[in-house]
């Protein structure tokens, strides 16, 4: 951006006339109306609003603030049994700011920020990638490391989260030794690392060098200096001078380079002087390969990086063009739609009860996970539309999986594209890894399955449930002779609760047609036909899976922008700030002018403004 408009920009935001107008006209009336049930003191329904007390704020705050000004401008908020309302007129000019303030937000009207990674350090995931990579181990050596913990939008991924305990030194201590002594077991392993060794004309002091300074190039991600090989070369030769072979002496110096902290940690540098620049080719290169990869860049990469080629616009297109077609791209399937989508969740988390469900197998398990994997890789590879996501007509199964879901003439273990004939099943909705992951043991849950649409696909999440909420039951088996719908129906008639049921619901009972693993069922487990009717706010109705997705496909922007969101998120590794929303409507464009395809996403994450630079603050 131009200094003289980025001036104008940052004078405009801090001009009483635009930075106070939020304080100055809604923020009285939220004052007056809200903040008591809505304050400091008070949340009801997990909603606070004491902290929008200025444009700023409201940028920060915005995912939430365009159901403000819905609940305003209808008049559900304030409740009619409070004793003072808002006129229309103050309805008006309330639900007019919010909006222009989301207008201004939308437009980018401010100073952009291309923002601030923390340093972080390579998650489990990356760790064995990177491992593998680097030294052709693949046995997973972090899968003791402690579980990552979810930050930002939800990756583990994100540094925010990734914290450094004392016990984790351990563990990459550990982690080295098992490595080292894995290559050294293999012969021809070992040939493969030890690239250089000692002759008449060769020393072994620079024998030694040649094998740590190739390996610390690709396992630092950056040039190695004189500085970085000394501790290690320090190592080697201590070893040597004791007496050990030149391959035993080797032993600690690979060991050392693994516990590295440039091994361990993605780490940029900082630029004096300056609020924010572009980044370093090494550091693209880095932040491309585990984007794509989920592990460090290759030696292709590193060496367009060394001759500064790499940032080239049509050099990155062509390797980002590269790297998808490369077998480890995977990863975007595994890591960021399995965390994103919740079929992650299927491997460890989800526990169907083996009575009610004995065809649920360790083997169906895998097969459904892999089924979730293996379509959204497809999506990626063969660029399709990202609305297939919601609808496809075709799905990926071997024998079992078909057979769960009734669809004939698949055979083998082998994973195979299916043409599916019943509209109900296609897209990620109809996978049995989301119906499995949004179930209870026992029985379906229309509320988790509800809550997943609108918080997974639409990235709008319902708050959380009151204290007094209460418990529904485990098993959709009644004694009483209640379908669980009915006894569902109990529930939602406490006041506290009707509210978000009514657009939460709606939305699972019309998948109530999959049982709580994902097969298609015509009735409950009390033997009643399964009632899939349902309306949504608005008098919206359908009764099918089929018609839930029409209706989702055909107003699909908030659809499109989480899935933006969700991929920029996971490519920066961060968790986006309300500067990042017109990143993402502008991700949402590009995506429409090319017919939705993943592709297009991906490679417009990849040359975004906050994917190649970075800011000295948040």
């Amino acid at each position: 951006m131009p200094v003289r408009r980025s001036l104008a920009l940052l004078f405009a935001l801090c001009s009483p006339a635009l930075a106070d107008e939020f304080a100055d006209k809604a923020t009285p009336l939220l004052s007056k109306y809200c903040f008591e049930c809505h304050g400091e003191k008070k949340q009801k329904g997990g909603v606070e609003t004491h902290h929008l007390t200025s444009t700023e704020a409201a940028f920060r705050n915005h995912r939430f603030l365009e159901n403000i000004a819905k609940q305003v401008e209808s008049g559900d908020m304030p409740p009619d049994d409070e004793d003072v309302l808002p006129s229309d007129a103050e309805r008006k000019l309330l639900v007019d700011q919010i909006r222009g303030t989301l207008k201004k937000l939308d437009a980018g009207d401010f100073p952009r920020n291309p923002g601030r990674p923390t340093v972080r350090r390579l998650n489990r995931n990356e760790y064995n990638y990177t491992v593998r990579d680097l030294v052709g181990i693949d046995f997973q050596p972090g899968k003791d490391f402690p579980a990552d913990g979810a930050g930002g939008e939800g990756f583990d991924n994100v540094g925010d989260a990734m914290f450094v305990q004392p016990a984790l030194m351990e563990k990459y201590l550990s982690a080295a030794k098992r490595i080292v002594t894995a290559i050294y077991e293999d012969p021809k392993q070992l040939d493969r690392v030890l690239i250089a060794k000692p002759s008449d004309k060769l020393p072994p002091a620079k024998a030694a060098r040649t094998v740590l300074l190739s390996h610390a190039s690709l396992a630092f991600r950056r040039r190695v200096s004189d500085e970085d090989l000394a501790p290690m070369l320090a190592l080697f030769e201590k070893k040597l001078a004791a007496g050990a072979t030149y391959e035993e002496a080797l032993k600690p110096s690979l060991q050392a380079l693994l516990i590295h902290p440039s091994f361990l940690f993605r780490i940029e540098a900082d630029q004096p002087d300056k609020t924010e620049w572009k980044i370093d080719d090494f550091e693209l290169a880095t932040r491309l390969s585990y984007f794509l990869w989920a592990s460090m860049p290759d030696r292709r990469l590193l060496k367009l990086a060394d001759e500064g080629k790499l940032s080239d616009p049509a050099t990155l297109r062509a390797e980002a063009l590269r790297m998808l077609e490369d077998k480890r791209s995977e990863t975007i399937s595994r890591h960021f739609a399995g965390q994103w989508l919740g079929f992650d969740d299927l491997r460890e988390v989800s526990a169907p009860d083996a009575t009610r469900f004995p065809t649920f197998t360790p083997s169906l398990r895998v097969a459904m996970y892999r089924e979730s994997v293996e379509f959204f890789n497809y999506l990626v590879h063969a660029n399709r539309p990202a609305s297939e996501l919601l609808n496809a007509d075709y799905t990926f199964a071997n024998a079992e999986l078909a057979k769960h879901y009734g669809i004939p003439d698949v055979s083998g273990s082998q994973f195979q594209r299916v043409t599916l004939t019943d509209p109900n099943r296609g897209g990620v909705i109809g996978q049995a890894a989301i119906l499995t992951a949004t179930s209870m043991p026992l029985r379906t849950s229309p509320v988790k399955r509800g809550k997943w649409i609108l918080d997974t696909l639409l990235g709008t999440p319902p708050p959380p449930p009151p204290p007094d909420a209460g418990v529904l039951p485990g098993d959709d088996k009644s004694t009483e002779g209640l379908s669980f719908r009915e006894t569902l129906e109990v529930h939602r008639t406490k006041a506290s609760c009707a509210g978000c049921h009514e657009k939460i619901d709606p939305l699972g009972f019309g998948l109530e047609n999959f049982d709580a693993i994902g097969r298609w069922r015509t009735k409950d487990p009390n033997g009643n036909p399964i009632d899939s009717k349902a309306t949504l706010p608005g008098n919206v109705s359908f009764s099918t899976p089929k018609e839930l997705k029409q209706l989702l496909l055909s107003s699909d922007e908030l659809f499109l922008r989480n899935l933006c969101r969700k991929m920029l998120a996971y490519a920066l590794g961060r968790p986006l700030e309300y500067y990042d929303e017109p990143v993402i409507t502008d991700l949402v464009a590009k995506l429409r002018q090319d017919d939705l395809k993943m592709q297009t996403l991906i490679l417009s994450v990849i040359e975004s403004y906050p994917f190649q630079n970075r800011s000295a603050k948040r």
